[in-house]
């Protein structure tokens, strides 16, 4: 996989059979990026994909990290993941999905329209705030000890749980497509086990079942969570 400290040019390759050549740029532990990837393996579109691995120090929740040029070009909020085709860039997991979805998926992970696409989004919304949360909190974590905050912490941790219990009222039926809501909501589910440990079972039992049969998903095998090289 190359990564974002590599000092060439890239450009789009021409299109071959009518795909894509879209660059990606990555980190292990996010899972703002794994819904990303999950999306991309569930629709079998992975060969049109470069994956670029960033890198990210412990000060990236407070400081500017120093990227290549190339990178603060696909992301002036210099955030991942990042998305770069021939013609434009996307930086936030949000419009990189409904570019995939859209563009590259024939809208099989989220409807287009209609009372099914309001429904996924109501669930997406609450899965999506767990994950600014964890994100925020693992910022908040990785501050000196004489500058962190338990209370904003504590706050963190408590917004994650309420919605852990809301999501334990929607928990997919059997056998249900896995779309862009289930991705999101396993993601979230999957990175707090693997940074925070085991609470949030005690109020979604119902939730973490089904997250342990989903983690079994080859696109969620293959994106299991790890920690993002820092230099």
């Amino acid at each position: 996989m190359p990564t974002a400290t590599d000092s060439r040019h890239w450009t789009c390759p021409p299109c071959r059979s009518r795909r894509i050549a879209v660059r990606l740029y990555v980190t292990p532990a996010s899972p703002w990026v794994r819904r990303v990837r999950v999306s991309i393996l569930e629709l079998g579109i992975e060969d049109r994909f470069e994956f670029v691995q960033t890198k990210w120090p412990h000060s990236w929740g407070t400081k500017t990290v120093a990227h290549p040029a190339d990178f603060v070009d696909a992301t002036p909020a210099q955030r991942i993941p990042a998305l770069v085709t021939r013609d434009f860039s996307l930086t936030d997991s949000h419009s990189i999905c409904d570019y995939i979805n859209g563009e590259l998926g024939g809208y099989r992970l989220l409807a287009r329209e209609g009372a099914a696409r309001w429904r996924a989004l109501a669930d997406i919304s609450v899965a999506g705030a767990i994950i600014e949360a964890q994100i925020l909190r693992r910022a908040e974590s990785l501050r000196p000890d004489r500058e962190r905050s338990t209370d904003f912490l504590g706050k963190m941790r408590e917004r994650t749980l309420r919605c852990f219990a809301a999501l334990e009222e929607r928990v997919p039926e059997s056998g249900s497509v896995f779309d862009l809501a289930q991705i999101t909501t396993a993601g979230a589910c999957r990175y707090e086990s693997w940074r925070y440990g085991d609470d949030w079972r005690g109020v979604a039992p119902k939730l973490a079942a089904w997250s342990d049969i989903v983690a079994e998903r080859p696109s969620m095998k293959a994106t299991e969570p790890a920690e993002t090289p820092q230099s």
